[in-house]
């Protein structure tokens, strides 16, 4: 038989809403199409306010009475939501499954983020709400090569970690296995010696200590890190922003919220761009498609000064967000400084790093003539002197040389810190206290500070630009400042320049000491929903929910659809519409659809560009709306910011406002048997076959038979518990029915009230022993998808609105 309209159809699951039970098998209940809230409920007032993220799930599927194939299925969200505050997606998983259910499918939403490396086994035991622990616990020992090693994990603010109850065995009633997920707030709180890292939220619940044995196994509280590597591919659509018949399509985003998401504003005073008392130089590379980014610099310093990080300090964005050299790897050479980025950078964004420059610092030993026009860096000495005879290692601060003396005075222990000298920072001069002697140390040495430019990257990652107001000393003392316009330009007294891209460039029209340059300014921030108010963790969705909606590889569709009214029905109008048009169709009021197969209301002539009318539409109700909408596929071959760039032009001009949608694609899809094979045995192990059976199915001249309108993706097997009788076990769904080898098999499916499949009596023939099994899967024509609605909190002025998902594929 033929495909028509009809028979593609979604299907509801066995429940839908928001509880964890919502979702699970294909039910024979049909999205009406053009029916608004089938899917997805009404937005209420609360989630205009507070937000929302709903997730459903449904099922496109080949409906017919026989095994006709759909060709490369596939579906888009065709039309987004006009309400700017809405939005949709289609999240793509291997792992999403027919019986999933709310729970598994948040699960899948959070997989991108799991426990990774170990810091540390034989953590503390953490209590309830605790949320830090001391950073000894960075610390840890390994053995390699027969020698044992100790190393110490450096964690940033911003890094998510993950604290989990790992041991062998059976699970333990009292610590059961469990991971909290927290992000790092502070990585040197005061609270003991040693410093404390701090995380939010808190732990919600205990962990055994070090020495708490649980299955032979103690050392069960564990520190790791976090691996980010996301199994899923999120569908959405966007505009185009230009017309177009190439290429290259401009589109509104290519990137869209995946989690609802509340912007405030943050204000950051002071902000220098010197490192302590060290002014890199800044030299940036226009972001590309790649990771990896060369930078050939000579002047690149480097020492062995224990209280100076030469490493050069990357900074780039992605996903609109800020990151540093925690996200990168920085090798310095003779000549060239490379840098791989952890994460692909946004086009055209500033990929910057800064570096102390041998132009203007050098490394000075005191044992060395101190140098002509120069003056040492605060905070960069390093080094010993002598008091009373002993040796002692000096701290330097606040302009002076300080030690700490440790003695005894009976059974205590008493630490003294004694000033040891005095810096002269602009003479290099350093004088000693009575009783110092023998100093010996290396330091940074830089001429007087005069610069003319300066170039630095914004500490913001999404700031705004008329809030930037920077301040700055000449060399002469006088204070000169300069603030900034929403356009990026910079203009003040004896200031000017621009900022793009984050990006500051700045002119003095006196030279002036960057290392007193001061700038304020203000950045939004991207405030996520804790756990409890969705069931999702913010932190385990990657780039703070902010998802890619095109990939290259990819495949989208482009899309275009016109509207007209149709006033007054009459059998043999015609009405004109685009030559070409890929689906033409008719709906009443109430969204019903007037097409028909044998095109009882009106017949399209597409290469004419005319529909002519049938009837009158009695039976419908007035307005009708005529819809023709011109389409086509394309694959992508690369997404940079706000264009996507397919493989082909296309084949026709698509006006401003088009869609641009990402495709989910299925697959053929038909309902099917998969091998069919008996054993001898079967102990509810699905991963394993037994040796064959005495007996054996006949499936050559009686094929186990299923239809595209009941077949479901199941595993089976037919236990015989006597020689004739047995019963029929899904590896999902459970025992569904007995049945016998004298009468055909065809066990009923409560949610479509047809059988699941049919084995005639023929194909069992004899020899059938109790415990042997018959095992084979069914393959349906239905795969089910995610659909994922995010509402972001504000006042909306749109009280009926719609999405359409768009289901299609090709006739074999």
């Amino acid at each position: 038989m033929s495909i028509t309209r009809n028979n593609l159809k979604i299907f509801k699951p066995e429940l839908l809403g928001t509880s964890d039970d919502a979702g699970g098998q294909r039910t024979r209940n049909a999205v009406e199409s053009g029916k608004l809230n089938e899917l997805f409920t009404a937005i209420s007032d609360i989630d205009h306010a507070q937000s929302s993220l709903d997730i459903v799930k449904c099922y496109p599927a080949l409906d017919t009475a026989d095994t006709g194939t759909l060709l490369d299925a596939h579906v888009f969200i065709s039309q987004p939501p006009t309400d700017p505050l809405v939005s949709m997606l289609l999240v793509e998983a291997d792992a999403f499954d027919d019986e999933d259910r709310m729970v598994e499918m948040k699960e899948i939403l959070e997989s991108s983020v799991t426990a990774g490396s170990l810091i540390r086994q034989g953590a503390p035991g953490f209590l309830p709400n605790q949320n830090s622990f001391s950073r000894e616990y960075l610390q840890s020992t390994y053995i390699f090569d027969g020698k044992e090693y100790r190393k110490t994990t450096s964690l940033r603010v911003g890094q998510v970690i993950a604290i989990a109850v790992e041991y062998p065995g059976v699970e333990d009633a009292d610590w059961p296995r469990k991971i909290h997920y927290c992000m790092v707030t502070d990585t040197n709180a005061p609270g003991n010696s040693e410093g404390n890292i701090v995380f939010d939220p808190p732990i919600d619940f205990a962990t055994p200590e070090y020495n708490v044995t649980i299955n032979s196994t103690s050392n069960c509280t564990k520190l790791r890190l976090t691996n980010e590597a996301s199994p899923l591919t999120f569908h959405g659509v966007s505009k185009l922003t230009a017309a177009s018949s190439n290429k290259n399509l401009a589109v509104a985003a290519v990137q869209q919220n995946l989690l609802p998401v509340v912007l405030s504003e943050q204000v950051k005073t002071g902000q220098a761009i010197s490192d302590g008392d060290i002014v890199r130089k800044t030299v940036t590379q226009n972001a590309t498609t790649a990771q990896s980014y060369q930078f050939a610099l000579v002047d690149v310093l480097q020492g062995d000064n224990t209280a100076i990080d030469y490493t050069p300090i990357t900074s780039y964005t992605s996903g609109g967000i800020q990151y540093g050299s925690d996200d990168a790897i920085v090798v310095v050479s003779s000549d060239t400084v490379s840098v791989t980025l952890s994460r692909k950078p946004d086009l055209n964004t500033p990929v910057s790093l800064q570096y102390i420059s041998g132009v203007s610092y050098q490394n000075y030993d005191n044992v060395d003539e101190f140098p002509v026009d120069r003056e040492l860096v605060p905070n960069t000495l390093t080094g010993t002197v002598y008091y009373q005879s002993s040796k002692y290692q000096f701290v330097e601060r606040d302009g002076a040389l300080y030690i700490t003396v440790v003695s005894s005075v009976g059974s205590l222990v008493v630490r003294e810190e004694i000033r040891a000298a005095i810096v002269d920072y602009q003479t290099g001069s350093i004088t000693l206290e009575n009783g110092i002697s023998n100093l010996e140390y290396v330091g940074l040495v830089i001429a007087p500070e005069s610069a003319n430019v300066a170039t630095f990257v914004l500490n913001a990652s999404d700031a705004l630009l008329d809030t930037f107001y920077v301040q700055v000393f000449t060399v002469g003392d006088v204070l000169i400042s300069a603030s900034c316009d929403s356009n990026g330009t910079v203009t003040g007294t004896g200031i000017s320049g621009s900022i793009v891209n984050n990006l500051v460039q700045l002119s003095f029209t006196q030279d002036v000491k960057l290392s007193t340059l001061r700038y304020d300014i203000t950045e939004q921030v991207r405030n996520l929903p804790p756990a409890d108010i969705y069931g999702l963790n913010p932190l385990r969705i990657p780039n703070a929910g902010i998802v890619d909606i095109y990939r290259a590889w990819g495949t989208i569709a482009v899309s275009h659809t016109d509207y007209q009214n149709v006033v007054s029905p009459s059998n043999g109008s015609v009405i004109t519409i685009r030559t070409g048009s890929n689906f033409v169709d008719i709906t009443d009021a109430n969204g019903a659809s007037l097409w028909t197969a044998t095109s009882d209301h009106f017949t399209v002539d597409n290469a004419a560009g005319t529909v002519t009318l049938n009837s009158d539409f009695s039976g419908f109700t007035a307005p009708f709306i005529l819809s023709d909408t011109i389409s086509e596929l394309a694959l992508v071959t690369a997404v940079n910011t706000n264009t996507v760039t397919i493989s082909a032009a296309l084949s026709r001009e698509y006006p401003i406002g088009s869609s641009v949608a990402s495709v989910q694609i299925l697959g053929d899809l038909q309902a099917r048997v998969g091998k069919v094979r008996d054993m001898t045995s079967w102990a509810n192990n699905w991963d394993l076959d037994g040796e064959a059976a005495q007996g054996t199915l006949n499936t050559v001249d009686y094929p186990i038979e299923v239809t595209n309108a009941a077949a479901v993706n199941e595993d089976w097997a037919l236990v015989f518990i006597s020689t004739t009788g047995f019963r029929c076990v899904g590896k999902r769904i459970g025992q569904i029915a007995t049945g016998d080898t004298v009468n055909d098999f065809a066990p009923i499916n409560s949610l479509t009230n047809q059988p699941y499949f049919v084995i005639r009596s023929g194909a069992f023939g004899g020899g059938w022993n109790p415990g042997e099994a018959i095992r084979f899967a069914t393959v349906a024509s239905a795969k089910p998808v995610m659909p994922i609605r995010t509402v972001q909190a504000g006042h909306s002025q749109i009280n009926t609105d719609r999405a359409v998902l768009a289901f299609r594929g090709n006739e074999a």
